[in-house]
């Protein structure tokens, strides 16, 4: 091991004073960074895991503009960072031998299923010249980091104690995710929404993506409450305070999909917890009448939900089959109308695999995009992966006794919950803002689902 450092610091050395001589700056800069994360993530892999941590929200982007009429190209410096450390990690564990590259998990079948249906149906649609190869190949790999990012922590944490640790940080992380959407709301002019960092410029609205927020709040209130069912009573008082901090920033990201995502995830959450029930309903019927009574945030909450059936802006007329006709606004009619061609119009010319991954443009919601893009065995795979994770969560969930366990698998249970209705309205499952705390928090619960930091593995109640 110490020869393997001194071999790798040279080498690096050598490659710096290469580069400061014959490249630019940034060039040199950026790869002087790569070389160091590269390094952390071979020699210690747990720490590299704390600067995933912090990166999956506080990571700018890189544009690269539009690679398509309905799809714009952006990578962002956590992407980057993900690669960098996954292969580092690769090669540590190909050069010690120490663990198994795949840990076996309830989830992995499903998850390597659904990466290789999105990889062969998209080599077909690039065969029959419906898409671009270079394009496509590039969102694949964002479909798929994730999955690496999933690999790499269930093999990496071994220990409840780091399990809390990186919990801590991610809960820092919410802290100042907050305090920025409060900031960008306040100085965005007007017709503002809140928005997660790096996404859109101050002032610049139009380029902000409040769903993103909306959703990562989904995950983070989907702990919060779980663990106010779960720990002692003075821990509690810190925890309401934590919701009554971040429930208005969630609201102010005007984001439907996310509201109704959030009405489901708490009923969800009040029938499968076994502890407080009444307190946690108590609670949160006692915020949903201080949000009333507050002035100006509850009229711009029911303004943004009821436009979407009425008013000057439901000027389209919508067929809900048996329901009838409903008059919707712009966006909501669209995905409507997403969801139709992919079942009508897509869906029929290539049932099995779809038209490949950017095959049918952006698809307005997470539904229209897998059945147009991976047809009926994606979207079967992937309700089996959601279906996989939440049943092994719930298992976590009645073997253990410790509250932080419970609460971190009573919590993604409800968020998946949450997060399969916000997908009625947003592409939610490749937001990479979204997706990467909701594997981080998948990973945890495999590694605890496994037996982490004890000898028997939990039973299966």
């Amino acid at each position: 091991m110490p020869i393997l450092v001194i071999i790798l610091a040279v080498a690096a050395s050598i490659a710096a004073g290469f580069l400061s001589v014959t490249a630019q700056p940034g060039l040199v800069f950026l790869s002087a960074s790569v070389i160091l994360v590269s390094l952390l993530a071979f020699l210690s892999p747990k720490m590299s895991v704390v600067l995933l941590v912090f990166s999956m929200l506080l990571s700018p982007e890189i544009g690269f503009g539009a690679v398509s009429s309905s799809r714009s190209a952006v990578l962002r410096y956590d992407d980057i960072l993900l690669v960098v450390i996954f292969f580092s990690w690769f090669a540590r564990t190909a050069i010690f031998k120490d663990k198994a590259f795949i840990t076996a998990t309830p989830v992995q079948v499903p998850v390597l299923l659904y990466t290789v249906i999105a990889v062969v149906s998209t080599g077909l649609a690039i065969i029959r010249g419906e898409i671009r190869a270079e394009i496509a190949g590039f969102y694949v790999l964002k479909y798929v980091e994730y999955f690496f990012l999933y690999f790499m922590l269930v093999n990496i944490i071994d220990s409840r104690e780091e399990m809390k640790k990186y919990l801590k940080y991610a809960g820092f992380v919410a802290f100042i995710v907050t305090l920025y959407a409060y900031y960008y709301y306040l100085n965005s002019g007007a017709s503002a929404r809140a928005s997660a960092p790096f996404e859109a410029p101050l002032g610049n609205a139009k380029d902000s993506e409040p769903a993103s927020l909306g959703g990562y709040y989904l995950l983070v209130f989907g702990f919060v409450m779980a663990l106010m069912t779960e720990v002692p009573g003075p821990m509690q008082l810190l925890l309401a305070g934590s919701m009554v901090f971040m429930f208005p920033a969630f609201l102010l990201t005007f984001s439907r999909s996310s509201y109704l995502g959030f009405a489901v995830m708490v009923p969800v959450m009040v029938f499968l917890s076994r502890r407080r029930k009444a307190f946690l309903t108590f609670f949160l019927c006692a915020g949903v009448v201080a949000v009333a009574l507050t002035p100006g945030l509850s009229d711009k909450v029911r303004e943004r939900i009821t436009t979407t059936y009425q008013g000057s802006e439901a000027v389209n007329t919508v067929q809900l089959g048996a329901a009838g006709q409903v008059k919707l606004e712009d966006s909501a009619a669209a995905r409507v109308g997403s969801i139709n061609r992919a079942i009508f119009d897509r869906l029929p010319v290539h049932p099995i695999l779809g038209w490949g991954v950017t095959g049918i443009g952006i698809g307005d919601t997470q539904y229209a995009l897998v059945l147009g893009e991976m047809g009926l065995a994606g979207f079967f795979t992937f309700l089996w992966m959601l279906y996989s994770i939440f049943s092994t969560a719930r298992k976590v969930y009645r073997a253990y006794e410790e509250p932080w366990i419970k609460a971190v698998s009573l919590g993604l249970m409800a968020s998946i919950a949450g997060l399969v209705f916000q997908a009625v309205g947003v592409n939610n499952f490749i937001i990479v803002r979204i997706m990467e705390p909701f594997w981080f928090l998948t990973a945890i619960v495999m590694a605890l689902y496994r037996g982490a930091g004890q000898e028997a593995k939990p039973g299966t109640v």
